[in-house]
Formats: C-alpha cells, sequence, structure tokens
C-alpha cells in the first residue's frame, strides 16, 4: 500500500533503479583506479628509472670530484714539505658513497669504499729496478710502493663504475673501457742523447695497517697525513724496469706510452711495453726502458712519499 505523506502519495524507488546506481558507482571506482594505476605505471616503468640514472650519474661526478680533491690535498702535502720540510699538515676530504634515490619509490643506490695499505705485490703497487753509479761504484735501486683507495659504485640504472686512486693517479673504469683522469708524478723529457725520468711512489697506509671498508649510501670523512717523503736523483747504468700492478692496466699503459713518446722513445725503439693477468681483474703491466744509440744516457729522479689515510663516518 503507497505510503501517504501530507496527503500525497510517495513514490519508492524500484529495485531495479537501486541495482544500476550502485553498478553505476563501482565502474567508476573501477574506472578511476585504472587511471590512477597506468598514471603510476608510467611513473614507476619511465619517470623513476630516468630520475634514478640522473641521480646515479651525479653521484658518479661527485665521487670523481671528491677523489680528485684527495690527490690535490695530497699533492699539496707533497708540495709543502718540499718548500717547508715540514710534514706537519693534514686535510679532510669527504666522500659520498651512495647516490639519492626517488622518495617512496626507489631507494638510493649504494656503494663501497676500500682504502687498501701497503702490503705487497698483489696489491696495487709500482716497483721500480735499476743500477746507477755513484763515486765510480755501480748499486742497484729497488723501490717498491702501493696501496689505494677504491671506490664501487654499482648503478642499477646507469654504467657501474669504479674510481681507483693509485700511485698519485685517478683512474675511472666502467664496462665500455677505462681511463686516466688525473696523471700521477710521472714525466720524462729529452735532450739529444740525454733522457731525464721524473717518478712518484706513492705508497698509503691506514691507522691499523689493514684495510678500511665502508658500504652504504651515507658520506664518509677522509683524513689525510704525509707520513714520509724523499726524493734522490740517479745517473741510471743499464735498463730501468717498472712494474705497475692494477686493475687499470689499460689506462696505465695508455698514459705511459704517451708520456714517453713525448720523450721520443716508443714501443720497439728504448721501450718496452707489456701486460699479463696476474689473477681475477688484475693485471701487471711491465715497462722496460733501454737505453740504445740514440738515448744513451738516463737519469731519474725518484720521489718516495707514504700517506696515512683514515676513514670515520
Amino acid at each position: 500500500m503507497p505510503l501517504l505523506i501530507s496527503g500525497k502519495t510517495a513514490i519508492r524507488p524500484s529495485r531495479k533503479m537501486k541495482d544500476r546506481e550502485g553498478v553505476a558507482s563501482v565502474v567508476g571506482t573501477i574506472l578511476a583506479l585504472l587511471v590512477f594505476l597506468s598514471i603510476l605505471g608510467i611513473f614507476t616503468n619511465h619517470y623513476v628509472p630516468s630520475m634514478m640514472a640522473g641521480n646515479e650519474h651525479n653521484h658518479d661526478s661527485q665521487v670523481i670530484t671528491q677523489i680528485s680533491e684527495l690527490k690535490q690535498d695530497i699533492d699539496n702535502m707533497m708540495l709543502y714539505y718540499l718548500n717547508s720540510h715540514s710534514n706537519t699538515l693534514s686535510s679532510y676530504t669527504p666522500l659520498t658513497l651512495g647516490s639519492s634515490g626517488v622518495p617512496m619509490f626507489a631507494t638510493g643506490t649504494q656503494g663501497q669504499l676500500g682504502i687498501i695499505p701497503v702490503a705487497g705485490k698483489q696489491d696495487p703497487s709500482m716497483s721500480v729496478l735499476f743500477n746507477y753509479t755513484l763515486n765510480g761504484n755501480t748499486f742497484r735501486e729497488n723501490s717498491l710502493s702501493g696501496g689505494g683507495v677504491v671506490v664501487n659504485i654499482p648503478n642499477r640504472y646507469y654504467i657501474p663504475q669504479s674510481v681507483l686512486y693509485q700511485n698519485d693517479a685517478v683512474l675511472l673504469g666502467q664496462s665500455g673501457g677505462q681511463v686516466m683522469l688525473a696523471n700521477p708524478g710521472f714525466n720524462v723529457t729529452s735532450s739529444g742523447s740525454a733522457v731525464s725520468i721524473s717518478l712518484l711512489q706513492l705508497s698509503i697506509e691506514t691507522p691499523t695497517s689493514s684495510n678500511i671498508t665502508f658500504s652504504g649510501t651515507n658520506t664518509v670523512g677522509l683524513t689525510s697525513q704525509l707520513l714520509e717523503f724523499s726524493q734522490q736523483t740517479y745517473s741510471v747504468t743499464g735498463p730501468i724496469k717498472i712494474q705497475i700492478i692494477t686493475p687499470f692496466a689499460t689506462a696505465w699503459e695508455n698514459f705511459i706510452n704517451s708520456t714517453f713518446r713525448q720523450a721520443g722513445l716508443s714501443q720497439g725503439n728504448g721501450l718496452t711495453v707489456s701486460v699479463s693477468e696476474l689473477s681475477f681483474q688484475n693485471y701487471i703491466l711491465t715497462v722496460a726502458v733501454t737505453p740504445n744509440a740514440v738515448h744513451s744516457e738516463f737519469q731519474i729522479t725518484l720521489s718516495t712519499a707514504i700517506v696515512s689515510i683514515a676513514a670515520e663516518e
């Protein structure tokens, strides 16, 4: 029986009309959800990878800059010692391990820092061997340096990279190759038959004489101090042999060839450069410099330095 309101008959909505309104509401909600998920998918599949690749690229550049600043600080300490004979200076260099992420969508990419003290020939090292004359007598010099600072950046969206500070050189490696970003203290000049070689051997120590490792996305502070520095010039008799153990043999080989070429020495012309694998991703670069009819007089100025590097978060 119809309901009466103020003497009029009230119309009751039919069950079919209620069902249609409910279906329309559900369909609208589903469509809105699909639109949201589509937008979210576009953002996570396209924009997030693009933003993360940019973050990782920026972080790579930041690490290269910071390692280059570490080299510059150490170079300045050695220069200060040459002028003042004082090794009281120390330096602080921040090093950012990882890249930033995208809030709520992607975490930052973690990096790894390793400080390797000089320990032996299996670690990043350089050895120099030659004979020299002093007061009519012949002596042999066999000098070894080693150690390094390496930052591994296992990027997920950009190209994974590694940055190594070894023997005062800054090197960059990635899947496409490797390059020396900052040259070490290594120079070769010639004048007539005389060849002058200036070479720095830099060793790295840690406070505990053991490896230091950090990982994450935070910033680590590196404190470096020059412990020892010496410089000596020798009149060389016979060949000079230099061996470099490094994961960046190609970059070192290119630098060595270019440096000697500027002084008129090249492969097969007073210079022999060879590379052999020592262990997994570790190579030994052998450089032999031999007097010949064109270049018969050799002089080498050998600088040796020991630097202590500590790290803390």
